[in-house]
């Protein structure tokens, strides 16, 4: 009965982590939800945790947060939330569903303890600057 579902592959959608410097000089890292697709996304929902352990998703963790995005046009990103250099250290997840051409799709993202750090930058589609990228 599982072979019959059919899963439809996410492709262009994309989690990046934006360095920003403010007027002040500091830096902060944030969170985007890149649509480098032709169309728009719909009723997307974010959810977000932070865990130690990639098995059990244990260990040391964050709260789960969720975020709401009701439409991302094509080629564009969204804002998501910031994230603090004291949870670099754990496996960051971002789950993503959302509606594409009226068909549900979800996928999972996931940061691994010190990937986020200039040193594995690369240019990030739609917003055009160096960031860290989760294909």
């Amino acid at each position: 009965m599982r072979k019959d579902i059919e899963i439809p592959e996410v492709k262009d959608v994309y989690v990046a982590a934006l360095e920003v410097t403010d007027e002040h000089g500091d830096t902060t890292w944030w969170m985007h939800l890149i649509n480098d697709t032709d169309g728009p996304l719909e009723n997307i929902l974010v959810q977000s945790k932070g865990y130690s352990d990639l098995e059990t998703k244990g260990g040391k963790s964050t709260a789960t947060l969720r975020k709401m995005v009701k439409v991302l046009p094509a080629k564009s990103a969204a804002k998501l939330e910031p994230m603090m250099p004291e949870i670099f250290d754990l496996f960051n997840e971002y789950w993503v569903s959302f509606f594409e051409g009226g068909q549900m799709k979800d996928r999972k993202y996931i940061f691994g303890p010190g990937t986020i750090d200039m040193a594995f930058s690369e240019p990030l589609p739609v917003l055009q600057k160096q960031g860290i990228l989760v294909r």
